[in-house]
């Protein structure tokens, strides 16, 4: 689906911040109008186009972003926890030896 298509279905205001959008070119400015996928295929869902939306530059690169943070995060706080347990890993054990 375009962005013009989208434009038609869903109206010029972004999906996040519902502000409306420029969509003049050259495209590619904090506030042109982007495909915001809103079910990241490369977090494991399928791409459709019921899932696509408008979004601003801006507000789809910071969401972008903060997704990235926050499973960076994620992986940090889950090796902590690994470091700290007092509990040997599976498949790891001295009792069967």
């Amino acid at each position: 689906m375009s962005v013009k298509a989208l434009r038609a279905t869903f109206g010029p205001l972004c999906h996040w911040c519902a502000l409306p959008m420029d969509f003049d070119e050259p495209a590619g400015r904090p506030e042109s109008a982007t495909i915001e996928h809103l079910n990241d295929a490369t977090l494991g869902s399928v791409r459709k186009q019921s899932h696509r939306r408008l979004a601003h530059g801006a507000c789809n690169a910071a969401r972008n972003a903060f997704r990235q943070q926050a499973e960076s995060q994620f992986k940090a706080w889950i090796a902590e926890r690994v470091m700290q347990a007092d509990v040997p890993s599976p498949g790891f054990s001295d009792k069967h030896g």
